[in-house]
Order: C-alpha cells, then sequence, then structure tokens
C-alpha cells in the first residue's frame, strides 16, 4: 500500500471528525463565557452568530485539520522508512505536533518535557500501528487492514491509535484555544473598524466537540472495519 493510499485513509477519518464537530459546535456558549469581553460588543457578536460562525468557528476547525495532517506527515514518513530509527525523526515529528503548539505559556519545565515525550511516544506507535498498512501490497486502506492486520489489531489501530484527542483527556488544563476576532469582519460598516479586536478562547467547547465526534467517527469505523472482515 502506498503511503498516498494510507494519507487519504486518515484524512478521510480527520475530515469525518472535524465536520462532525462543526456540526456541534456551539458558538453561543463560548461568547456567554467570556467575561472580558464588554457587554456591548457580546451582545452584537451574539447577534451575528451565523456570521461569526462562517467567518471564525469554520475556518478555525479548517486550520485544526490541516494542522493535525500536517503532523501526520512526518509520523507517515517514519512507519514508511523501515530502515532509520525514531530519533532520526524526533525533531521533525515534535514540531508538526498540533497539541505542544497549543500548549498553554503556562505549561514549563518538567510538565512540558513530560507532556512532550508523551505525545513523541503516542506518534511513534501510530508509525509502528500504521507500517503493515504501507507495506501491503492494496491500494485501498480498508482492504490494507484486512490483507496486513486480524480483526483485533485493525480495531486497536482505529480506537488506540487512528484518534487525536488523548491529549485533551489525559490533561486538559495543559492546552489553549484561542482566536482573535475582528469585528470588521463579522459586523461589516465602517463604524465596526472602530471596535477593538477580541481575544476569544474556545478551549472548553473545542474539547466538548472533538471528543464527541471522535467517538461517533469511532464507532462508524469500526462497523465498517467489521463489515469488511465479514465479508472476506
Amino acid at each position: 500500500m502506498t503511503r498516498e493510499a494510507v494519507r487519504a485513509g486518515f484524512e478521510e477519518f480527520v475530515a469525518d471528525i472535524v465536520d462532525t464537530a462543526y456540526d456541534e459546535f456551539d458558538v453561543v456558549a463560548v461568547l456567554r463565557g467570556e467575561s472580558g469581553t464588554s457587554g456591548r460588543l457580546l451582545n452584537r457578536l451574539l447577534k451575528n452568530s451565523r456570521r461569526l460562525d462562517q467567518r471564525v468557528v469554520r475556518p478555525e476547525l479548517r486550520a485544526y485539520r490541516r494542522q493535525v495532517l500536517d503532523q501526520f506527515e512526518p509520523v507517515l514518513a517514519y512507519a514508511a522508512d523501515g530502515e532509520s530509527d525514531f530519533e532520526e525523526y524526533r525533531d521533525r515529528i515534535r514540531d508538526a505536533d498540533v497539541y505542544l503548539d497549543h500548549l498553554r505559556p503556562s505549561v514549563r519545565g518538567d510538565r512540558r518535557r513530560t507532556i512532550e515525550q508523551a505525545q513523541l511516544d503516542r506518534q511513534r506507535r501510530l508509525a509502528e500501528a500504521a507500517r503493515p498498512l504501507v507495506e501491503s501490497p492494496e491500494s485501498d486502506f480498508w482492504a490494507a487492514a484486512v490483507d496486513a492486520l486480524d480483526r483485533d489489531h485493525a480495531r486497536d489501530l482505529v480506537q488506540t491509535h487512528f484518534t487525536f484527542t488523548d491529549p485533551l483527556r489525559e490533561d486538559p488544563d495543559a492546552y489553549v484555544f484561542e482566536t482573535e476576532i475582528e469585528p470588521g469582519d463579522v459586523f461589516g460598516g465602517p463604524l465596526a473598524a472602530r471596535l477593538p479586536s477580541v481575544t476569544v478562547e474556545y478551549t472548553d467547547e473545542v474539547m466538548r466537540v472533538l471528543e464527541r465526534a471522535e467517538e461517533t467517527v469511532v464507532e462508524r469505523a469500526l462497523s465498517e472495519l467489521d463489515r469488511r472482515f465479514d465479508r472476506d
């Protein structure tokens, strides 16, 4: 199986999670939790929540999806490289990691090093679990899973290694997701340009929707996996 086919399978999985998360995302709940935003501006943002969704929420989740896919690239490169040691890919994998990029500035010292090492170990295990798929002669992701793995190992690949919200569950207070809203992008009109930009944190909401979406998509993937194994 080619790297491109493995990548396509992972991209489909990630896209499904992010699309499901977008459907669940509650921008109103995020704004109502913003105590630092002035009441007048908050009211205007709430009244324009649909435009805010289009101009802010959707682009933010798209960017997150792109980051997750980008972090998979060096992992996939290591999976396809049967000759090199993980240490040769360590820096590339660390620098591309989406969650290390979203660590709160207050996470430092031993705690940061512990989280970083846990992430590197997680990515190494993902690469090693995906390696049989890369080496399979099948060109379809699910066909390769059936060809290269038994049912239990294929289920473990989906449930344990393809999931990517584990860090949020393990250290929920270590990460921050926030964005800067320019009122002019949301409201339009000449007066909006005079309004100050607002930094909004949406960590709790993104954790909620991603974890719920991942559970939903994993169940769908496991059903498809069982269907493929039962057919063969």
